[in-house]
């Protein structure tokens, strides 16, 4: 009876503790596709006795095994695994007269403050009685992004100096961590042959960085993540099913 197979399912990432095991696990939501691929590297040997020097021979000399996974959800975890980095959620905090704008700030230039999502802001110039401008007649503001742009200085004396509340933000910063590695698992069904269930478990798996993030795109963003499949030396040799990984079929 033949079988045919097509897989849907959660998958599962988890970092490894000293003795190999996972901790830490949770689903980076839907993932779009999931890829092993096994690859094998031989020597070949050559007869030189015939005349037609015929193949006699292969000796397989390494093995290795890659992985592929497309993860559609952008959550500050995914993005610290893709990009090598640390998810930090910010505190909040007060900023008293930072200075915008340099010494000869110019009519239409966008400056940045050095948070973004602020309140309370005021901006003041630098006479001796500070004079505070005023928000759509002397400047614009984006709290969202903090940033400002002036729009009239005249009479004001440079440089502008910013006061503002800032609010809890998440931040990922970009090859702050080593190379990370992960127990993946695939709880999954197969709904091609009565949605049979399906595990899949790779013992350790590890990543490389994310090779491309479309920043600007007219479809969802998807994080394309590849990593080898490496031997898992905490796991004992087993001659049936090694130390890289399981497939495990259940009856339906």
């Amino acid at each position: 009876m033949s079988t045919y197979a097509s897989f849907q399912g959660r998958v599962y990432l988890g970092k490894r503790d000293v003795a190999g095991n996972p901790v830490e696990v949770r689903s980076p939501g839907n993932v779009a596709e999931l890829k092993l691929a096994l690859k094998t590297e031989v020597l070949e040997h050559y007869e030189s006795q015939s005349g037609q020097r015929s193949l006699d021979h292969r000796m397989v000399k390494s093995k290795s095994a890659s992985v592929n996974l497309t993860i559609e959800e952008f959550t500050p975890e995914n993005l610290a695994l893709a990009l090598y980095g640390s998810s930090v959620l910010g505190s909040g905090g007060t900023v008293t007269d930072e200075p915008i704008g340099g010494a000869a700030p110019v009519i239409g230039d966008r400056y940045f403050l050095a948070h973004p999502k602020v309140s309370t802001l005021v901006v003041q110039d630098s006479a001796a009685t500070p004079a505070t401008l005023a928000l759509g007649t002397h400047y614009t503001a984006d709290t969202d992004f903090g940033a400002v742009q002036f729009l009239d200085i005249t009479g004001l004396t440079a440089p502008f100096k910013a006061s503002y509340a800032f609010g809890v933000v998440t931040e990922i910063g970009l090859f702050t961590q080593p190379l990370p590695e992960r127990f993946l698992r695939l709880e999954g069904v197969n709904t091609a042959a009565g949605n049979a269930r399906v595990l899949v478990e790779l013992y350790r798996v590890a990543f490389d960085p994310l090779k491309e993030l479309a920043l600007i795109s007219n479809d969802y963003n998807k994080f394309e993540l590849e990593g080898s499949l490496l031997a898992d030396a905490s796991k004992p040799y087993d001659a049936v099913l090694g130390q890289f990984g399981r497939i495990v079929l259940m009856p339906s």
